[in-house]
């Protein structure tokens, strides 16, 4: 074979094949009570996320998985290694593409993956980001209900942003808002959301946070936490 046949089959071997992309690494971390240490169920934190994956010359890849297919996944996989791992702990959040609310095969894909798992949609909080949320506008809330109405239960990623208006009907769709307690100032976001939200019954989680700011959380509406450090 010639050097220019086997540069050539290389390219068209290189052409052809499919697109490999890697599936997260999950790590469990729990989510307790700050007022007892009580048990509020895990968050599957994943190493990448699927907007990380993206790469415009594979736009048009049909091999690749959407956002949906790539949810589904994610919940097949977390549940299946807390099955493995022998945890109880309900419910485990995920943490949804940005894309996926938009996708109106998400639902759909989303509880095929808990039934591929061998569990129910109710023991996942899947949580959308506030930026895919506000990009919906009036359309979000009826995407977020598809998930409620497939027996999800659903939060708001808060961490980088929270414009989505908590509304009556917000504050009874999003049963938990998770939030960087270190930046609510340089997010804007108001005292007054926090509490109006807890008041309502919705559970803010807080993430970077110390067991010693329970009570200086408690009474911003603050009541849970992701691995709170030890004081020091």
């Amino acid at each position: 074979m010639t050097q220019a046949r086997a540069s050539h089959l290389r390219l068209v071997l290189s052409e052809a094949a499919p697109v490999a992309v890697r599936l997260p690494r999950l790590r469990f971390q729990p989510v307790v009570r700050l007022a007892d240490g009580a048990a509020f169920g895990m968050h599957a934190e994943a190493d990448i996320a699927f907007e990380d994956t993206f790469n415009p010359r594979h736009l048009n890849d049909a091999s690749l998985p959407s956002s949906a297919a790539w949810l589904g996944d994610l919940i097949e996989r977390a549940g299946r290694l807390a099955q493995d791992a022998g945890t109880t702990l309900r419910p485990i959040s995920i943490t949804a593409p940005l894309a996926a609310l938009a996708d109106r095969d998400g639902p759909m894909a989303a509880e095929a993956g808990a039934r591929r798992a061998n569990l129910l949609p109710q023991e996942f909080r899947i949580e959308f980001s506030d930026a895919s949320v506000t990009g919906l506008e009036d359309l979000a809330l009826d995407r977020v209900d598809a998930f409620r109405r497939k027996g999800f239960r659903v939060g708001l990623d808060a961490r980088k942003s929270w414009r989505m208006p908590m509304g009556a009907r917000a504050r009874m769709s999003f049963e938990a808002v998770r939030v960087d307690v270190s930046r609510l100032e340089q997010l804007d976001i108001p005292v007054t959301r926090l509490e109006d939200a807890a008041a309502d019954g919705v559970a803010l989680i807080a993430e970077n946070v110390r067991w010693r700011d329970a009570d200086k959380l408690a009474e911003k509406g603050v009541h849970f936490a992701v691995s709170p450090r030890a004081d020091s």
